[in-house]
């Protein structure tokens, strides 16, 4: 039995919740990141020929289903990353996190055009960055591991991942910032 996109993401979310309560930081970090990427090969095993049957549908799931999932491995990936670099001395701490702040601008900036349009909720463009890629498309930029079957990509699956991540390590780093700037 085929289990539902919603259902696979609300288990996933529910797996990574229980894993925040996890003392250690760097191995809770570790177990989220393993959550999304079973749960997002869950998914894919879960998705049958039928699935992309219709236009909409794989719009759909390029365009929303398959970055909820996508996303959270991303985030999970940029916190891992960003613990080997945060310095141990306070002082030094608030200026770092102040810096990794701006990431998100940064990606927004980088990504303007795209950004702009999927945040405006239109739909133009949609059967041009979200409908699967043909066996011989050559991403502009190296694909993340996970993200390397390309019967599961489209062109711009990538940027609304990317979108979704850095949304999320934007709060993570206002989080951090307000702890900080609460102990001194």
């Amino acid at each position: 039995m085929r289990v539902q996109p919603e259902q696979l993401y609300a288990e996933m979310m529910q797996a990574i919740a229980e894993k925040h309560m996890q003392p250690n930081k760097t191995d809770m970090v570790e177990s989220c990141f393993w959550i999304a990427s079973k749960y997002w090969e869950l998914l894919k095993k879960n998705i049958d020929k039928s699935f992309f049957e219709y236009e909409g549908k794989e719009i759909n799931f390029f365009r929303n289903i398959k970055p909820k999932f996508t996303s959270q491995i991303q985030f999970y990936t940029m916190l891992a990353e960003v613990m080997l670099f945060v310095p141990e001395e306070s002082d030094l701490q608030l200026l770092f996190w102040k810096n990794e702040q701006k990431r998100y601008r940064r990606f927004c900036e980088r990504n303007k055009e795209f950004v702009e349009y999927y945040e405006s909720r239109s739909f133009y463009l949609d059967s041009i960055y979200f409908i699967r890629v043909k066996p011989d498309w050559v991403p502009p930029q190296q694909l993340a591991s996970y993200d390397s079957d390309k019967k599961f990509c489209s062109s711009h699956d990538h940027l609304v991942r990317g979108l979704l991540a850095h949304k999320l390590y934007f709060e993570y780093v206002k989080e951090k910032l307000s702890l900080i700037s609460k102990t001194q």
